[in-house]
């Protein structure tokens, strides 16, 4: 596989946590790797690799209401609703975000990679 040029490799970010709550919160090993598109409110991302809460693995979110200080989002559906994990399994442990996309640049079309920052 190619990569595009000029977009860092890794998008990749480990997860330590997540809650049974309305909307889930999610928690980080780190928010910011280097070669790595950092965290930011309203990426799409994939979930991946979570023992225990498997109802997340292998769908699309966006970040809300990202805190990296606490290194911590919410998961919102791609539509914008909260994600409800209250009745999901117990988060037991692993699990992955991959950046898939930015929210659009003014005047830009949305559904692209943009590094804004």
């Amino acid at each position: 596989m190619t990569a595009l040029v000029g977009f860092p490799l890794g998008t990749i970010y480990n997860i330590t946590d997540i809650t049974q709550s309305v909307p889930g919160v999610v928690t980080l090993e780190s928010v910011a790797d280097a070669n790595s598109f950092a965290v930011a409110d309203g990426q799409t991302v994939t979930i991946s690799k979570v023992s225990g809460m498997r109802q997340l693995n292998d769908n699309r979110y966006i970040i809300g209401n990202f805190d990296s200080n606490a290194k911590t989002f919410q998961l919102f559906t791609i539509q914008g609703f909260p994600v409800d994990t209250t009745e999901f399994q117990p988060y037991v442990a692993g699990g992955q975000i991959n950046i898939v996309s930015y929210v659009a640049q003014a005047g830009q079309p949305p559904g692209l990679m943009y590094n804004n920052q």
